[in-house]
């Protein structure tokens, strides 16, 4: 497609970036495109934890609005690729890319074409240092490459800067990334290089008291950066590691099962003292256990933020959140979902009705969901004359890689394949978005535990209660 052609097809969409429109839609933002030769039937959307998927036509065009408060940055995925857009009330964006070549046919019309684009070849960079192989370098090796990767990202933000009127707020945070993206790498350097090369943390060759005193001297009470993942990311660093030096020291606490949320609390207490930073490293910590782990998990620190805090957004966004779980409280009824089985037949949940069972949502890709497979078996052997079912589901996008596992690691019992991997209806409806996950289901098919220990844990407990 031409430039001049997607000129043509922006034209509905970016009149509303003409003069009045910030009187005429308030704070609406509008996100029209056009992916040729994809694949994909939806896009997805995420603004941190939340996401929601736009229907993708068959000709490859969508379109989104929304009305925001405050300028964000945004994350668009649609089957492989992907694209980050800032965005602010009242923006118009129209986006053309062809999916067989994503990164040299990505185009943008409409506002802040100048930010976006810089962050399209900035997250292309990332990939093409493939920077994820940074942590086995040796300490020399990891520096030079390091120093060369963010040289190049400044020189980037150096001539966007020159060449551009960028918005204040983008800045901002690209400042902050500048300033605290490097030490967040350092932080994680010794733990990561010692398990890429299989070695003891304690012998890896880093200087790790610089690194510490430069975490020492950063200001917690930048809550003019609070957009900035770096900058929260190491706020969040510096409360765990003040709430693992306490969880140590004072053993009552390791004993009692609120015990870190205590010892969190106490720690954003004396660290956190200005009420909005504290409110957005709660909320973080609060949000990320109830994606995770449902509202049982966290409900005395809901509880207490819904109280104490001063952040009218962030409350909205928690509740929004706790509120989807409504569902998938313990009790509620699950659909009758479908799936096939290793054999290659239709089977359903319903299938089990009259034992208790235990779900575990998996792929093959999965590191952890993989460690978790010697104790599945092992509490399969301890139960296996009760009446409880032990069910794996794999989410893989495809059958032949868990065909594969399954036949070629012999894997016995219940293995069953979800449809359409994250988008299946089991991910959907009980909300997973990391896995391993695991489910409880009582002997009607209803919610014991929508996000159950795993077994590898004190799953055990539960079980037994409920035989």
């Amino acid at each position: 497609m031409k430039i001049s052609a997607i000129l043509w097809l922006t034209l509905p969409y970016l009149a509303f970036s003409s003069c009045g429109q910030q009187n005429a839609f308030n704070n609406k933002i509008i996100v029209a495109g056009i992916l040729e030769n994809t694949k994909a039937k939806e896009i997805d959307v995420f603004l941190d934890s939340e996401f929601t998927s736009i229907p993708i036509a068959e000709d490859g065009s969508f379109y989104v609005d929304f009305d925001a408060e405050d300028s964000e940055t945004y994350f668009f995925r649609a089957d492989r690729a992907s694209f980050e857009l800032y965005l602010s009330p009242g923006d118009s964006v129209f986006v053309f890319a062809d999916s067989e070549d994503f990164k040299a046919t990505f185009l943008l019309e409409g506002d802040h074409v100048a930010e976006n684009t810089y962050l399209f070849e900035k997250s292309n960079f990332y990939f093409e240092s493939k920077l994820w192989s940074l942590m086995a370098l040796d300490k020399e090796q990891y520096f030079q490459k390091k120093g060369n990767y963010f040289d190049h990202q400044r020189e980037s933000f150096e001539k966007l800067k020159a060449e551009n009127e960028i918005a204040p707020d983008f800045l901002k945070v690209e400042e902050a990334y500048f300033e605290y993206e490097p030490l967040l790498f350092d932080l994680q350097y010794p733990m990561a290089h010692a398990y890429e090369n299989k070695i003891s943390e304690d012998s890896v060759d880093f200087p790790k008291d610089e690194t510490k005193a430069a975490l020492s001297q950063i200001n917690l009470d930048r809550a003019d950066l609070l957009a900035s993942r770096s900058y929260t990311s190491i706020v969040e660093r510096i409360v765990n590691d003040e709430v693992k030096e306490i969880l140590q020291q004072d053993t009552t606490l390791n004993e009692d099962e609120a015990g870190r949320e205590k010892a969190i609390y106490r720690v954003a207490d004396s660290l956190l003292r200005n009420k909005f930073v504290k409110d957005q490293f709660l909320y973080n910590y609060i949000s990320q256990n109830l994606e995770y782990k449902g509202p049982v998990s966290v409900k005395n620190a809901y509880d207490k933020f819904m109280d104490e805090n001063e952040s009218p957004k962030l409350e909205a966004r928690l509740k929004s959140l706790n509120d989807k779980w409504e569902i998938l409280m313990p009790g509620k009824e699950v659909p009758d979902f479908s799936f096939v089985n290793i054999e290659g037949d239709s089977v359903k949940l319903s299938d089990l009705r009259g034992d208790l069972v235990y779900i575990d949502i998996w792929a093959t890709w999965c590191g952890p969901c993989i460690a978790e497979h010697p104790h599945w078996d092992k509490i399969k052997e301890e139960y296996k004359d009760q009446p409880i079912s032990f069910l794996t589901v794999s989410i893989d996008d495809s059958l032949e890689p868990w065909e594969k596992m399954v036949k070629s690691k012999n894997m016995e019992g219940l293995q069953w394949l979800a449809e359409n991997g994250w988008k299946s209806e089991i991910a959907q409806h009980f909300m997973v978005n990391a896995i391993p996950r695991f489910l409880l289901l009582d002997k009607e098919g209803k919610v014991i535990d929508p996000s159950a220990e795993r077994p590898s844990g004190d799953i055990r407990t539960m079980i037994d209660q409920y035989l």
